[in-house]
């Protein structure tokens, strides 16, 4: 469990510790802990009498606030007002000093005087405790700090600044709060202690003066520092303090290195595609962890709150990472096989518990249907040829598989989930479990995609096989992919692939039922032709019922490779603009979202939802939040959008796909839509689309690479349409495509 909490914003230019119950579903799973509480860092400007304190503020002096820098490592709040520039650039440093560097510009003709304001809003425990009796503040004249503590038992926090302050005061009461910031109160008192019957938070100033001439710019660095006693917090406070930019800059360091990397939308893109595109990576980078307990590589935490590993998330996850990270995604993924407790890859949790347990005592982990994690796997490696990282990961896989096949088929050798859970599917109807129960045994369903999934990862396994040097075990996994093959195949009934009940080997047919796992034989090339062009229709109703099946990225991901496989790629793409349209422009939004309609007991004001960061799913409703915050598959639209609409795909070892499949709202003649930092066995592509006409487009590709290569593009009937040698600098490649039709770029490495 996050058991220091978690580090949210707070409206208007704040940050803060949140170590209580959070404002989404389950967001109460991780903090059932002694001490609980919110910690808050709430500034307050004051610019020659006018206060900036709440958003109204803001919003009635027509002041544009916004985060010019937004990452994992720092966020900014930004700002300016009569030539006066304003910045609070907040970042963590280890788990329990939230810094703030301040920094203002006088670009005004006149001087200003400006008095800043910091407050430590300490308190509102969730669940009462022992020695949870009462809050103290006082002035520490040893480190010019304002001192919180819980009596008799709590956190301890210090809040301060490498600059003397002017004053000190506290108070339990908002309103003398809200009095003082608004009078630009500049009076000191002695600190405040108050018993939590009588009020349930505390409200520590500490108030800093700057004149500013014209043209001066002043920076003050202030800590909001956590500890379990007051020594401690002071020693942390200080080397905080003196180490500020130094820790500052190693963090953005690492940001830069991570940029220069990763794939990013350049040109027309709408703004709220290219800020949406960046909070889903940020999102993904923040719940990539360190090694930890029994993870002895990076591990995918899945959502921030409650971190575990889920092999199904993960794997997404390290998709979309992939195209940011590549040798990242690819250590996560090994460790999440390597470090495992048990072959299956159960859900577990860094301290080796397992945490999805069905009702029948089985420890479960998901289904290779769940994020495609083979796929996946052959996907990271025929961008990045790292062989090495086959031949590691290969051992593992093997007892992935071998214990599915021993532990997870049927007397007749059909594979089955344990219970839903394991499906991925909770409580799904196909079960046919009573009152959908999810942890409910449903080892008597033969699962149609758990078929196809592992028909795949057989298929995928001789592949991986021969590139580990096991040529007589490639011939045994194919043996065995082919017979899968035959069984999903067999499973086709009355025009649609479905479940079959073991108890009467009949299929199971639900009345006004379709489930869009269904379509799993086709994401992986499966079905047969005849089959594919039976089930087409279905992709429509899909898109008419999206509710559910289009709101999860675990469906869109299979989905979306089922519509191109089958040819759907003008209908897919359509598909994915619409989703990011709406998800995007959520996202990017700039004021809050509801919270969790004040179920768990947080005081009105901080009971909201951030945008700024992907959520667990992309809600077609405007109303639903969208389940937890902060959660890693929700932020997967990049890579989506690269391979239904960029239509960047792998296709074999030596040559790389380029399928644009602009959607219509996109198609305006001299409008230019690219991707950058596309990857591929060590080549980096940059890919760009005019729009010459309706159907027409001028692509133009930056290729580069160390060495000598060529290049050959080839059209649908196999032409050759364009081809170039390299020079130092690499290629500059412009030849006319056809929208929605599929290209083959050939790499010729000399």
């Amino acid at each position: 469990m996050n058991r220091s909490g978690v580090i949210r914003s707070v409206p208007p230019i704040g940050f803060g510790f949140w170590v209580r119950d959070l404002p989404w579903p389950y967001g109460n799973f991780g903090f059932r802990r002694i001490p609980n509480y919110l910690s808050f860092l709430h500034l307050s400007i004051s610019v020659n009498g006018e206060v900036f304190h709440e958003s109204e503020d803001f919003t009635e002096r027509n002041v544009e606030l916004y985060s010019s820098y937004h990452t994992k490592n720092m966020m900014s709040y930004d700002w300016e007002y009569r030539g006066l520039q304003v910045s609070a650039k907040y970042f963590l440093v280890g788990e329990n000093s939230i810094v703030c560097i301040l920094e203002m510009k006088n670009m005004g003709d006149n001087s200003r005087e400006i008095t800043v304001h910091a407050t430590n809003i300490y308190g509102y425990p969730q669940v009462r405790y022992w020695g949870c009796d009462g809050l103290v503040s006082y002035y520490s004249r040893k480190v010019d700090a304002a001192v919180s503590k819980v009596w008799a038992y709590g956190d301890i926090f210090l809040l301060g600044a490498n600059r003397k302050s002017v004053c000190y005061k506290a108070t339990h009461s908002d309103k003398v709060w809200e009095k003082w910031i608004r009078n630009n109160d500049l009076s000191s008192n002695d600190g405040v202690s108050v018993n939590f019957r009588t009020s349930e938070s505390v409200f520590s100033v500490i108030s800093y003066r700057l004149n500013l001439d014209s043209g001066v710019k002043e920076r003050i660095i202030l800590s909001l520092t956590r500890g379990k006693n007051e020594l401690y917090a002071i020693r942390e406070f200080r080397n905080v303090i003196s180490n500020a930019f130094k820790l500052l800059n190693s963090k953005l360091s690492e940001d830069e290195e991570f940029y220069k990397g990763a794939a990013l939308l350049v040109g027309d893109w709408p703004e709220r595609w290219k800020h949406g595109w960046i909070y889903d990576l940020e999102t993904i980078r923040m719940n990539i962890r360190p090694p930890m307990g029994i993870y002895k590589h990076p591990w995918d935490a899945m959502q921030v709150h409650t971190p575990r590993v889920v092999l199904g998330e993960t794997a997404l996850d390290c998709m979309c990472l992939s195209y940011a990270d590549m040798e990242l995604a690819k250590e996560v993924l090994y460790g999440t096989f390597a470090d495992a407790p048990m072959p299956n890859i159960p859900c577990s949790r860094e301290d080796g518990s397992v945490n999805m347990i069905c009702a029948n005592g089985k420890e479960c982990g998901t289904a290779p249907i769940w994020g495609l994690p083979f796929h996946v796997i052959r996907s990271i490696y025929l961008r990045s040829k790292d062989r090495e990282w086959i031949r590691r990961l290969y051992p593992y896989l093997k007892r992935y598989i071998d214990w599915w096949f021993e532990n997870r088929t049927d007397e007749e050798g059909w594979f089955h989930a344990a219970c839903s859970w394991e499906s991925g599917q909770d409580g799904s109807k196909r079960f046919l479990v009573p009152s959908h129960e999810p942890g409910a045994a449903a080892e008597f369903v033969r699962t149609v995609d758990i078929e196809a999934a592992m028909a795949n990862a057989l298929e995928n396994m001789s592949f991986f096989a021969e590139i580990a040097g096991r040529k007589e075990e490639s011939k045994y996994w194919r043996r065995l992919a082919d017979e899968r093959k035959k069984r999903v195949r067999a499973m086709f009934v009355d025009g649609w692939f479905r479940d079959f009940d073991a108890r009467n080997n009949r299929p199971i047919i639900l009345r006004d039922y379709w489930d869009i796992m269904m379509l799993m034989p086709i994401t992986f090339n499966i079905a047969t032709k005849e089959q594919v062009e039976e089930i087409k229709p279905m992709f429509e109703y899909f898109r008419k019922n999206p509710k559910h099946w289009l709101e999860w990225p675990s469906f869109m991901f299979p989905f979306s490779e089922a519509a191109w496989n089958a040819g759907l790629r003008k209908f897919i793409s359509e598909v994915i603009y619409d989703t990011t349209e709406r998800v995007y422009t959520r996202t990017d939004r700039r004021r809050l979202l509801k919270g969790y309609r004040n179920k768990l007991g947080l005081p009105k004001r901080y009971d909201y939802r951030l945008p700024g960061v992907a959520n667990e799913f992309w809600p077609i409703d405007p109303e639903n939040p969208g389940g937890c915050e902060n959660y890693g598959w929700g932020a997967t639209l990049p890579f989506m959008i690269i391979r239904n609409i960029i239509g960047f795909r792998e296709d074999d070892e030596y040559s790389f796909i380029l399928a644009p499949a602009l959607p219509n709202k996109l198609l305006r003649k001299g409008r230019k839509y690219g991707v950058k930092n596309l990857k591929i066995r060590g080549v980096e592509i940059d890919v760009e689309y005019e729009v010459l006409a309706e159907k027409r487009l001028l692509t133009r590709m930056n290729i580069r690479h160390g060495g000598r290569f060529s290049v050959k593009v080839s059209d649908e009937r196999d032409e050759v349409i364009a081809e170039a040698h390299s020079s130092k600098e690499g290629i500059m490649l412009e030849c006319p495509m056809k929208n929605i039709e599929v290209y083959k770029v050939m790499l010729i490495f000399e």
